[in-house]
């Protein structure tokens, strides 16, 4: 899921207001919007506490985000205010801490959170450490970790403050000083770290329990939120239908909540408009959100829409009103320490820096981004920003720059993929212990029992001899039924570890071979030797990219799948073909060379394109593939390669031919490298060796 999505996301999550769901929420909306000046900011001078305790939560939430915008005043003025009259002092207590560190987490005062977090925890009921306190004490720190980037612990903290919540609130007897807003929030907080790894089953799980909450106590602003956070997880999740339905929900209780709810709908809307390709609607829904942020003077959210308002510009061929609004973004972001946000405005500026031609500072731009995503451990957010610069940089001539990010990001992903392998890996064999360590308890528990029962049955052997030579024929027929079990419980055992070392080496989308398996296979094959010997062939499918923004990912899937399939029936029964990542294949052809192997390029490059792929929705797409190619050892003077090195040659053939124009196949006929030095001398500057003539590469367009 891309940024712009998360950030898009954390807009709608914003700032929550009370909205009149009990008569006493009336008179205080009506409270609160009299004491704000002209630039919509509350106006603490004239703000005074209610006395009751269900106005004191509702106002106290209100400025917790006020601290957004006026953070060190707002902490300043709870300071100095008085206690209200009708609320204990412990309450009143519980209520300013959590208050002062909310607002702190929010603007990145991390001395001000560990104050606040410290008491809280010293609060006490009847003499122990009040549970309700300890509660709000990790939901300041989930917020602070959050906001400084610490997602981990951000995570970790939500969960048990979660857990108390729901123990102490939602249960039969719940304390009746419980705010469930506070529940909502770390809900919240766990459902975008589920988003942000890519668990958007789980995302949507979170964001229903939250809407079940807010409907339960009536809440149209909290409501109206979690609707339009829902209708951004439908449309990723590739329903346009339910996140429809959901944002024209969202959109009625937005305008019942106030201003500030319908300007996190419009960020969703321009959202979902920019995802259906209609930039312009986009870019008028941002514009809205933004006009409606500037009347409620509410800065740091304008820093925020800025953001996706620069993405809207640079889709409209706009870089330099997209560049001056990242620029006017930024420092407000930085003032506050969101780290979260820095790294994308780093990002979205590098690219229209480069729109304008100012490549070194556009690549500057993307260093710094990398560094704090690194940081942060967003290796997914690494990815996607490597190959949009690397895009963008070939788009403008820079062949060799391109070159070096495409690579970055080829071996980032090698290295997400194998984590994801491990992980699954791991999780597997964990399973199968477990399994078989529960069987093994059992069959222990078992045989106790029989000897057991063995043991009771000995002081009857001497009084009923025939009763116990009945009893130990029974008895060795359980232990025969025991090693029974014991012996296909190790034959499953076994059939799992074949299974899942077949997993190991399939793809589980298209069923072809993967990396790992085409990597063992050629390793084999060498058998400790240096050269290989056999044709490879890389395919790229053009512009996938496009394919998941337009079409979702489900789309996408369907594409890859149609194809694998393809490229199976295009092949020889002893050619093996491979998903080596994303959207490219690798063929390993054996003993394959001239002109039977160009004719396999040219039934390869048919088969994906000769007909368009049928999609889930019923329509069609038509695509289309870049390939390189080359037979190995290379001609003229057959200088042996590794397959290492064979593959990263056909990867140039194939970027050639992507810079090219795409739907080409580029084969490498000859090189006329002598030695291994030689040919490493070509790899580093492909153009310039093709230029000299030291390397013929024979670029086509599909026939």
């Amino acid at each position: 899921m891309s940024e712009r999505f998360a950030l898009a996301l954390r807009l709608v999550r914003g700032r929550l207001r009370r909205c009149a769901v009990l008569p006493v929420g009336v008179a205080l909306a009506i409270g609160l919007m009299a004491g704000r000046s002209e630039a919509g900011l509350v106006d603490l001078t004239k703000l005074r506490l209610p006395d009751t305790q269900a106005e004191l939560q509702a106002t106290l939430i209100d400025l917790e985000f006020e601290g957004d915008d006026q953070a060190v005043a707002v902490l300043a003025w709870l300071d100095q205010v008085p206690a209200p009259q009708g609320v204990s002092a412990e309450l009143w207590q519980r209520l300013r801490w959590r208050t002062k560190g909310s607002v702190a987490a929010r603007s990145g005062l991390t001395e001000e959170v560990q104050q606040a977090h410290k008491r809280l925890l010293a609060i006490q009921t009847d003499g122990q450490p009040d549970a309700l306190a300890a509660a709000d004490a990790l939901m300041v720190l989930a917020q602070s970790d959050e906001h400084l980037g610490r997602f981990d612990d951000a995570l970790l903290n939500a969960r048990r403050a979660a857990d108390a919540y729901q123990r102490l609130c939602e249960g039969a007897q719940p304390r009746p000083d419980c705010d469930y807003r506070s529940l909502w929030r770390v809900l919240r907080m766990q459902g975008s770290r589920a988003e942000a790894r890519g668990a958007r089953v789980e995302a949507i799980d979170f964001q229903q329990r939250s809407l079940d909450l807010a409907v339960r106590h009536a809440d149209n602003l909290l409501h109206s939120l979690t609707l339009t956070n829902l209708a951004l997880l439908h449309q990723a999740q590739g329903d346009p239908a339910l996140a429809q339905r959901a944002m024209v929900q969202a959109d009625a209780l937005g305008r019942v909540a106030g201003p500030l709810a319908i300007t996190r709908v419009r960020v969703a809307q321009s959202w979902l408009a920019a995802s259906k390709g209609e930039d312009a609607a986009a870019r008028r829904f941002m514009e809205d959100a933004l006009a409606q942020a500037r009347a409620s003077g509410m800065e740091r959210q304008m820093a925020l829409i800025r953001v996706n308002l620069a993405d809207a510009l640079m889709r409209s061929g706009r870089p330099r009103e997209a560049l001056q609004a990242i620029e006017q973004a930024l420092p407000v972001l930085r003032r506050v320490h969101d780290v979260r946000s820095e790294p994308v405005l780093l990002h979205n500026g590098g690219l229209a820096r480069l729109a304008l031609g100012q490549v070194a500072a556009g690549r500057a731009d993307l260093e710094a981004a990398l560094r704090l995503w690194q940081a942060a451990g967003a290796w997914g957010r690494m990815q996607e920003a490597l190959h949009e610069h690397s895009e963008a940089l070939a788009a403008r001539g820079e062949v060799h720059a391109s070159l070096d990010l495409y690579h970055r990001e080829q071996a980032l992903r090698e290295q997400i993929q194998q984590s994801n392998r491990d992980a699954l890996l791991k999780q597997l064999r964990e399973q199968q212990q477990a399994q078989a360590e529960q069987r093994e308890l059992e069959l222990l528990a078992r045989d106790n029992a029989l000897k057991a029962t063995q043991l009771d049955n000995q002081s009857l052997l001497y009084r009923v001899w025939a009763l116990g030579v009945l009893l130990l024929v029974l008895a060795s027929a359980a232990v025969g039924v025991l090693v029974s079990r014991a012996r296909e419980a190790n034959r499953a055992l076994r059939r799992s570890e074949v299974q899942l070392k077949l997993q190991s080496e399939r793809d589980p989308l298209t069923g072809l071979a993967n990396r790992r398996h085409l990597r063992d296979m050629l390793k084999a094959r060498a058998n400790g030797l240096p050269r290989f010997d056999g044709a490879l062939l890389l395919l790229d499918l053009d512009h996938f990219k496009r394919v998941n923004d337009r079409h979702g990912h489900n789309a996408g899937d369907a594409v890859l799948v149609e194809v694998a399939h393809r490229l199976g029936k295009a092949v020889r029964e002893a050619d093996l073909v491979c998903r080596w990542g994303g959207e490219e294949f690798l063929v390993f052809a054996p003993h394959l060379h001239g002109d039977a192997l160009d004719a396999m390029v040219q039934r390869l490059l048919d088969a994906i394109s000769s007909e368009p792929v049928l999609l889930p929705d019923g329509s069609s797409l038509q695509v289309t593939g870049s390939l390189g190619y080359a037979a190995f050892p290379l001609p003229p003077h057959q200088v042996a390669v590794g397959w290492e090195q064979a593959l990263n040659l056909v990867d140039l053939a194939l970027f050639i031919g992507k810079d090219a124009g795409r739907d080409r196949r580029v084969c490498i006929r000859d090189c006329q490298a002598r030695t291994t030095s030689e040919l490493a001398q070509i790899e580093q500057d492909v153009a310039a060796a093709r230029a000299r003539g030291q390397v013929t590469m024979d670029v086509r367009s599909r026939v």
